[in-house]
């Protein structure tokens, strides 16, 4: 295998794979990337056996051919290199890299013993404009759960249903909703899970460059293509919760804020709050002002009010400090709707300027 490219396409490329690649002690394999060199430029390939990503990078191929090499060394060694164009072979020893000034030589693995990627055959596919998959996917991840006690909601859920797109988030303190209409309408009726760390990878490989992106389910995977690049992950099994049932109806209590001073002042408030509990209690006055009060033994106290239009009956709720600023910070617009009814259920933050995005979190119970 020999090929001739510039440092920028190869780093590109890299920089696009190299997260996917495993730690792997029992399987060294895995902590490779695999270098496909064909008439076609030269393909980059990593798996953890739950994610892969492929891309390709144009390349001057001379002698076509296939080998490994550490994915985290070779990454960081591209970036590191001064010149712009590199001259990359397989030799007996490893993978060599030369340029004007430089000759080194990454040590590999055969590519025999790469595994082989999975595909997709029957799949249902929908195509969506990159921008609006990236910022809908941004601002649902955060509410995944972090963890995999509950494995059915410790991933973004997909649904492709009624000629649009789903994409919702929980952790069961907070849930984020986001609607996408696709440029191509799904091809049928799909359900997925997709674990938090592949949907943090599809978030790297989206390249805004590229104008629109592939989203194909099948039952038990989930394929994403954008320009030249794909990612393909195992799907998490079980049922996700059936969270609209919880997305209350009818709330008596409607705010309407500018977002911009609600991030401000529960930033401020956070300060003050008690430290593990994060608690941040909130006073909806008929005087069309919101008053937002923190305090704990540590810092002191904090009281901030902060104009609002306010309908329905006055009310008072306690939220996660943190989960509210996320959820404030993730709605689009400038104004956000935010929406109260019993104490114990769900307050509803919607923005103002679209249907589209909706975030519900749970209260904290005094």
């Amino acid at each position: 295998m020999k090929f001739i490219c510039t440092k920028e396409n190869l780093a590109r490329g890299l920089h696009a794979v190299s997260r996917a690649a495993s730690k792997n002690i029992s399987l060294p394999i895995l902590n490779n990337v695999l270098l496909v060199a064909d008439g076609g430029g030269v393909k980059l390939q990593t798996t953890n056996l739950e994610v892969a990503v492929t891309t390709t990078v144009r390349a001057k191929v001379e002698v076509p051919g296939r080998f490994t090499a550490n994915s985290r060394l070779l990454t960081e060694y591209v970036s590191a290199v001064a010149n712009e164009k590199l001259t990359i072979e397989a030799s007996p020893d490893g993978l060599r890299i030369m340029s004007d000034n430089t000759d080194s030589t990454i040590t590999g693995l055969s590519a025999d013993e790469f595994p082989i990627l999975p595909t997709i055959h029957n799949g249902i596919s929908a195509t969506v404009p990159t921008s609006v998959f990236r910022t809908a996917l941004q601002e649902t991840v955060f509410s995944a759960a972090n963890d995999e006690s509950r494995p059915e909601i410790s991933g973004v859920y997909a649904l492709f249903q009624d000629e649009r797109i789903t994409l919702a988030a929980t952790d069961s303190y907070r849930l984020s909703e986001r609607v996408i209409q696709p440029t191509t309408p799904p091809s049928g009726v799909a359900k997925a899970i997709i674990p938090l760390r592949a949907a943090q990878e599809i978030l790297r490989i989206l390249d805004t460059e590229s104008n629109e992106t592939i989203i194909t389910i099948d039952e038990r995977q989930a394929l994403i293509q954008c320009g030249e690049t794909e990612l393909i992950t195992r799907l998490i099994e079980g049922q996700y919760p059936d969270y609209q049932q919880i997305i209350p109806k009818k709330n008596d209590t409607v705010v309407v804020i500018p977002k911009e001073e609600l991030v401000h002042a529960i930033k401020a408030a956070s300060l003050f709050s008690q430290p593990g509990v994060h608690d941040l209690a909130i006073h909806i006055g008929s005087d069309n002002t919101l008053t937002l009060k923190a305090a704990s033994a540590q810092t002191g106290h904090h009281t901030a009010t902060v104009t609002a239009t306010v309908e329905g009956p006055e009310k008072d709720v306690v939220f996660n400090n943190r989960y509210l600023l996320e959820g404030v910070q993730s709605l689009p617009g400038n104004d956000i709707r935010l929406e109260f009814g019993d104490p114990q259920v769900p307050g509803v933050l919607r923005s103002t300027s679209t249907k589209d995005a909706v975030y519900l979190i749970m209260p904290i119970r005094q």
